[in-house]
């Protein structure tokens, strides 16, 4: 459980992370280009909105996800467990933007480049995700060895 909450929060900074670079690369491209600047929230709003769609892709995406690559490798090696997370992951948000557009009646090609989109989107905080839990989990499984080994030592 702690594992899975350490993941998710980490996803939803790194995906939060994600809407702040978005944001300055629109904000460039908005000054070198000479087009408006959205006004003075575009910034904290895309931000904002950011968040929350990282606080629904969390559960949605990042955590279904991780316990895939988890239990696919019972507990084994992180790159595995990193493969098999990010594609999980991948195909979960190809679903969601691919409902999402069938349900506004989005064009074929914007359906496609918009998938393409949400995939890049999940891939970098998935891999945070399976990395901070693959670390809590193997930080509390050395913690346990210490703890019993100090236990071993007090004893004799």
């Amino acid at each position: 459980m702690v594992t899975a909450l350490a993941g998710a929060v980490a996803a939803l900074l790194v995906f939060v992370a994600q809407g702040i670079v978005a944001y300055v690369g629109l904000l460039v491209y908005a000054v070198i280009t000479d087009a408006g600047l959205g006004g003075q929230l575009a910034g904290p709003f895309l931000v904002l909105l950011a968040g929350g769609l990282g606080v629904a892709l969390a559960p949605l995406v990042f955590v279904p996800a991780g316990l895939a690559g988890e239990a696919a490798t019972k507990g084994g090696r992180l790159p595995l467990k990193l493969l098999i997370a990010s594609a999980v992951a991948a195909v979960l948000a190809t679903i969601y933007v691919a409902v999402l557009a069938a349900a506004t009646d989005v064009p074929t090609v914007s359906t496609v480049l918009a998938c393409l989109g949400g995939v890049v989107a999940v891939l970098a905080p998935t891999t945070v995700y399976v990395g901070v839990a693959h670390g809590v989990l193997h930080t509390s499984w050395i913690w346990r060895r210490l703890q019993a080994s100090a236990s071993a030592v007090r004893r004799i």
